[in-house]
């Protein structure tokens, strides 16, 4: 009995580890790898590092971006600062309220949500990761000679690191490049680069400029807007804290490293409205309540496998019940309509099943038959009709229907071809003749006008008809 007991706790232990590993394989999603993330990061990589840093955490934010191009949709009049300054009320994140100066940035996050959202879950997942492979672009941009063609912004090289900084302090140029030529060849062949249509002012440009970038106009921005920055040393995002934040004060990128208050950025989860994170992870690490995309992927999957399933068993049913219907079903053979020969007679339960499918509409089962009968009262019914025909006697003459006389068949003969004679009373006076006649041309009268609405055949015939009454009748006077 034992040995039975741990049998049994082994298998069930082993049964456990196995169900979760399963759930945590199902759940669970793989990080990004080097090839995904240069692919991603390559249309924004060579940008300015305060843009870029503001870029990176507004994308963790995408209904906030959302919310701030529209604004910017609306307001097309005010830019710059001046933006900035107007939706300091707005209840959104420092980065996206900065990036409200640049209207064509916020036009491209809103408009490739998807490319938005997994840029945003690639920083939170691994930050160390997505900033290594920035600067392993701007190495390949460095290495193709294109970085040293970017002269509205300044490239400096710091401890193995590509800095891109704004030439003048409060003016910020935005470039556009085609990620297909200032990288180089791309190694990467199974994942290409994220390219973006070129503007159309960016065409005219290309063909009368030999620089690959095109710049944007220039944006006027406070000294508000220099508040983060990157750390590139230590592979992180750096922020100045807006309660200890000196307005009116210009900080480069060592002061906002090296400020006393400045700490390395975290992720605000209420600035993310609900939006699911990526995997299981990212979303424990947050306190999250809603399931994260890998759990929704895998909720939809097994919902797909298990609506095939019960697809299946629904086709194996409908075909187990037609061939029941099949022996329930009866067929008469009526050998005068030809027309009804082999039609179906449809019990309750198959007109029931019919209309549930759809197969049937009310029309032609009110004028299909519904009268149920069995087998063997359809085979009873058939046994009285034959002994009925045979049980029929013949019909005997008599002699006296044989020795009928000629009178008779004269009297049927005569019926046949004319209506029966009235029978004449003898004529007692002569006023009385009179009378007869004239009821009786009275009644002439109205039969000449039926006889008119009448056929020819017969108005013939009643004229004969009264010819031969007129004879016998003088034959009675002269008698």
């Amino acid at each position: 009995m034992k040995i039975f007991r741990q049998l049994a706790l082994a298998i069930s232990l082993a049964f456990i580890v196995s169900s979760v590993k399963a759930v945590d394989q199902i759940s669970e999603v793989e990080p990004f790898s080097q090839a995904e993330l240069e692919q991603i990061l390559a249309p924004i990589a060579l940008y300015p590092d305060t843009v870029l840093s503001h870029i990176l955490i507004a994308a963790t934010y995408p209904l906030e971006v959302i919310q701030a191009e529209r604004w910017t949709t609306r307001n097309t009049e005010i830019t710059g600062s001046d933006a900035v300054e107007a939706v300091e009320d707005e209840n959104w994140d420092p980065s996206v309220k900065a990036l409200v100066a640049f209207p064509q940035v916020l036009k491209r996050l809103s408009e490739n949500l998807e490319w938005t959202q997994k840029l945003g879950d690639a920083f939170l997942q691994d930050e160390v990761k997505l900033l290594a492979s920035v600067q392993a672009l701007r190495v390949r941009a460095y290495e193709a000679g294109n970085l040293d063609k970017m002269d509205k912004v300044s490239v400096i090289h710091e401890n193995d690191s590509i800095v891109i900084e704004p030439v003048e302090r409060e003016v910020v140029y935005v470039p556009y490049y085609d990620t297909r030529f200032v990288y180089g060849p791309w190694h990467w062949s199974h994942y290409p680069p994220v390219y973006w249509n070129s503007p159309h002012y960016a065409s005219h440009y290309y063909g009368h400029h030999v620089s690959p970038f095109y710049w944007g106009p220039s944006v006027h921005v406070s000294f508000g807007f220099f508040f983060s920055s990157f750390h590139w040393h230590n592979h992180h995002v750096v922020r100045i804290p807006y309660q200890h934040y000196r307005p009116h004060h210009y900080y480069n990128r060592h002061q906002i490293a090296t400020h006393q208050h400045a700490t390395r950025w975290t992720h605000n989860p209420t600035h993310r409205r609900g939006v699911s994170y990526r995997s299981v992870t990212v979303g424990n690490r947050y306190r999250s309540t809603r399931p994260s995309q890998a759990e929704i992927q895998t909720h939809r999957s097994t919902r797909r496998y298990s609506n095939k399933n019960v697809r299946t068993d629904r086709d194996t049913n409908r075909m187990n019940n037609k061939r029941i219907n099949k022996k329930n079903v009866i067929r008469t053979n009526s050998s005068k309509n030809h027309k009804n020969r082999n039609t179906r007679i449809a019990t309750p339960d198959r007109i029931k099943r019919e209309l549930s499918d759809g197969r049937i509409s009310v029309k032609e089962r009110k004028n299909r038959p519904t009268n149920y009968t069995s087998a063997k009262q359809t085979q009873n019914n058939k046994k009285q009709i034959r002994s009925k025909r045979t049980n029929k006697q013949p019909q005997i003459k008599t002699g006296a229907s044989k020795n009928t006389s000629s009178s008779e068949k004269k009297k049927q003969t005569n019926y046949k071809q004319s209506p029966p004679r009235q029978p004449i009373q003898p004529q007692s006076n002569s006023r009385e003749t009179n009378s007869r006649s004239s009821s009786r041309s009275s009644s002439r009268s109205s039969n000449k006008s039926s006889s008119r609405k009448n056929s020819s055949s017969r108005s013939s015939g009643s004229r004969r008809n009264n010819r031969a009454n007129r004879k016998r009748e003088k034959s009675t006077r002269s008698r």
